[in-house]
């Protein structure tokens, strides 16, 4: 029986008892574990905990279920998915491992026997070659996926920055292998996707001591999202800014500093308790 890669790596995480009967059940009849783009027991295990199947604070303790003789790699899956959904960025487990998956399927396929090829197909020049190989990914060769010209060469725009994307787009129609540039181009274009943000400023007047709110706009290119996110989880930002309106007069002294730093604080509090 052909399990997909998902599936395949949570049914690991059950056979070394990091997942239990149940907890696997719940992950594979998950409504989104199909669009769930993951390789490795690791990635199995961190969206297991996006999903919000396992709580993010019995992570740690997983190690201590597995079976005999299957201690260090439980622990080596479970360390190594504790930093996909961890990070200095202040963002939840799943938009972390979002960013993280994203990143590492760009590298599927790609190795030195495809640049190797590449080469030989006159797809890239030796200096683009050698340029490539020395930033080569690594892979578990268990859960790895099979070697992929097409991905190889996407990643050579994406990732190793051999090729620029006009370079890619020059090749077409100039090789006897447009099958293959075709399908890189499709994967850089694919990577990327257009996502507005808004900004929200928020001002507060000393002299009115009112709110003021404004927004923009602007549209950056982001790689698209592979499951679905909460709804609370929009790109809107919301940053607040003191500023007063006088135009001239004495500066105010330190303890009027101080009282309105207070004013401030508590009404910027209070907005953000009641008046989302």
């Amino acid at each position: 029986m052909n399990l997909d890669p998902s599936r395949r790596a949570l049914g690991h995480l059950q056979a070394i008892r990091l997942l239990t009967g149940a907890e696997h059940t719940t992950a594979v009849n998950d409504p989104e574990v199909a669009a769930a783009p993951l390789r490795t027991p690791a990635e199995a295990m961190a969206w297991v905990v996006a999903r919000e199947i396992i709580p993010q604070q019995q992570l740690a303790d997983l190690p201590a279920r597995a079976a005999a003789g299957q201690e260090n790699e439980a622990q080596a899956i479970v360390s190594e998915a504790t930093d996909l959904i961890s990070g200095e960025l202040p963002l939840p487990p799943w938009a972390l491992l979002h960013i993280r998956l994203l990143d590492r399927r760009v590298h599927d396929g790609v190795s030195a026997n495809a640049l190797d090829q590449l080469l030989a197909l006159q797809l890239i020049d030796a200096a683009q070659h050698a340029h490539s190989l020395s930033m080569l990914p690594t892979h578990q060769e268990t859960w790895a996926v099979p070697d992929s010209l097409p991905a190889t060469l996407a990643w050579t725009v994406l990732r190793s920055g051999a090729l620029s994307e006009d370079e890619l787009k020059a090749l077409a129609g100039r090789t006897a292998h447009d099958e293959i540039v075709a399908d890189a181009i499709a994967r850089v274009s694919g990577a990327r996707t257009e996502m507005r943000t808004t900004k929200t400023t928020t001002t507060f007047s000393v002299d009115s001591m009112d709110f003021t709110t404004s927004s923009s706009s602007s549209t950056s290119s982001l790689p698209s999202m592979p499951f679905p996110v909460p709804p609370s989880s929009g790109s809107q930002t919301r940053t607040f800014t003191w500023t007063s309106s006088s135009a001239s007069g004495p500066a105010p002294s330190g303890w009027k500093k101080k009282m309105v730093g207070v004013v401030v604080v508590a009404l910027i509090a209070l907005y953000l308790l009641f008046g989302r």
